[in-house]
């Protein structure tokens, strides 16, 4: 048995912290293999692991499926099949708190995201600082986000330029939340 497989499988983490492990695809595919079949953790940080390939994400969706309430997964380009796969865990995934600080998510990927977010109901805290978001359709996103999801208590938008007419719009039909025009400092959404 590997050290990494007797560790997990003994002990039970809050935290496992896999940031800047330089993790390729089938180093990451095995890691979250055996986090997913001991359930050894509840928070997993994958950030800046920027070679996880296709079989890590896939991995890491079935992990977010089952056992993961964190996931911090910043510093790392989620174009295309990484966004698609996390995006389909999050339809039920039990994770409370998702950080996607400097993920490039402008644009598809942000739309693909909201996409799956607006269904669920269990993520209370969405961190997308230093995003690049900026325009008008980033808005429109992060508004449709607001309007359809009843659970998210805290989005943070800090460091990312975007437009608030798309927002704005958006509260004048939904009174119970608020918005914060300065984006320079966290966001956060209030539902009563």
């Amino acid at each position: 048995m590997p050290k990494s497989s007797g560790i997990l499988k003994s002990v039970q983490f809050n935290l496992i912290n896999l940031q800047g492990a330089e993790l390729d695809e089938n180093g990451a595919t095995s890691l979250m293999d055996m986090i997913l079949y001991y359930k050894s953790a509840t928070h997993l940080d994958v950030s800046s692991n920027t070679s996880m390939g296709v079989s890590g994400w896939q991995a890491l969706s079935y992990l977010l499926k089952q056992c993961l309430r964190r996931l911090d997964a910043c510093n790392i380009s989620l174009q295309d099949y990484p966004v698609q796969a996390l995006s389909k865990a999050l339809h039920t995934s039990r994770l409370t708190v998702l950080h996607l600080e400097n993920t490039c998510l402008s644009g598809r990927p942000l739309f693909t995201l909201v996409g799956s977010l607006k269904k669920n109901t269990v993520l209370q805290e969405l961190y997308l600082c230093d995003n690049e978001l900026n325009s008008y359709q980033d808005s429109m996103q992060l508004g449709l986000l607001l309007k359809y999801n009843r659970t998210l208590q805290t989005l943070d938008l800090s460091n990312n330029t975007i437009s608030d007419s798309g927002m704005l719009t958006k509260k004048k039909k939904k009174k119970h939340c608020w918005w914060r025009s300065a984006l320079k400092a966290p966001v956060k959404n209030k539902f009563h």
